[in-house]
């Protein structure tokens, strides 16, 4: 019985031996070599399955892989691909939403205390040979503090148990959640986003990057906060309007922000910034560069699901976690 065929279109690792393990009795795995996104998309075209991490996915580079069936996000987020064309082509597109969330919610904590004591600063400053503890000033206690999330998901709901062990309230924000999920992880629920922006001391976001989200945190919203409070967004760049950001931040409307992601990040492969974040040139502003996921065990795991759920599929086993569930009509699978 001959193989279904695997076709990653770009990783980050050194190889893909894990995920050939993983497959070896069901389908045969390859990897591209091409050097752009042209290149990449011109090859694979007989791929019953797709591993993609940055390679876009719209409409256009979708129509090359004609046998496709299914394609696996090595990733939480989706916004790369074109879910209504993927359905509309037959091609089942799941991601990796449970992984990596420990370290997602450990680097928010990390932002969270950094800029809210100021460590970089301090830090920079005794190496610098100073020793002057005033310029972390304002430093504010977090007990009965409010902290407050934007998405309550797995993430979120991580990121809360750990603020709640500083002794900060927790609220939140997530329409798509039941009241009891609330309850269960002592978070108070707010009925819009406006009210858990005026009430916090101290916003992060945990929301998917779609059409809704896009720019969640504009100049308005921003207007909203209380001058002392501060924003962390581990989640996706373009959640937060930035041209809005750097405003609220230079003028002081807001005390600060400690981010993890940016609206134009560098690509794959590159340590220089395409373009540099003029918020960058902020004190209170700190940024790091798409980290958050990061940690020995996250890629090993995140590899072994999209091969695991690859295996599901071609052993006529329906996916786990299927983004476009909509195209599920097309398939008869055992269970």
């Amino acid at each position: 019985m001959s193989k279904f065929k695997v076709y990653a279109t770009d990783i980050t690792w050194p190889d893909l031996e894990i995920e050939k393990d993983i497959l070896k009795d069901v389908a045969d795995v390859t990897l591209s070599t091409g050097k752009n996104t042209e290149e990449i998309c011109a090859q694979g075209n007989d791929a019953d399955g797709l591993m993609v991490l940055f390679t876009p996915m719209n409409r256009e580079n979708l129509s090359h892989f004609k046998n496709a069936k299914i394609l696996l996000r090595t990733g939480i987020g989706t916004n790369s691909v074109d879910l209504d064309a993927a359905t509309e082509m037959g091609i089942i597109v799941c991601n990796v939403p449970d992984y990596c969330q420990e370290e997602v919610a450990d680097h928010t904590m990390a932002l969270f205390l950094d800029i809210t004591r100021k460590m970089v600063e301090l830090v920079n400053q005794t190496r610098n040979g100073g020793w002057n503890m005033s310029i972390a000033d304002p430093v504010p206690r977090y007990r009965n503090k409010i902290f407050a999330l934007a998405g309550c998901g797995g993430i979120g709901r991580m990121v809360a148990h750990r603020a709640q062990a500083f002794g900060l309230q927790t609220i939140g924000y997530d329409p798509y959640l039941p009241e009891e999920v609330f309850a269960k992880n002592n978070i108070r629920r707010c009925a819009t986003i406006d009210e858990l922006l005026k009430e916090a001391d101290f916003v992060s976001l945990h929301m998917p990057l779609t059409p809704e989200s896009t720019h969640v945190i504009d100049a308005r919203a921003l207007s909203l906060m209380k001058p002392s409070a501060y924003l962390i967004n581990s989640a996706r760049g373009p959640l937060v309007d930035e041209d809005a950001l750097y405003e609220a931040c230079k003028n002081k409307q807001i005390a600060g922000a400690a981010l993890d992601v940016t609206v134009c990040e560098p690509p794959a492969g590159h340590d220089k910034f395409v373009t540099k974040p003029k918020f960058l040139e902020l004190s209170n502003v700190i940024l790091t560069p798409h980290a958050a996921w990061n940690s020995d065990e996250a890629i090993p795991e995140l590899r072994v699901k999209v091969a695991e759920e690859l295996k599901r599929f071609f052993n006529g086993v329906k996916p786990i976690n299927v983004v476009n569930k909509a195209v599920l009509e097309k398939y008869n699978f055992k269970g």
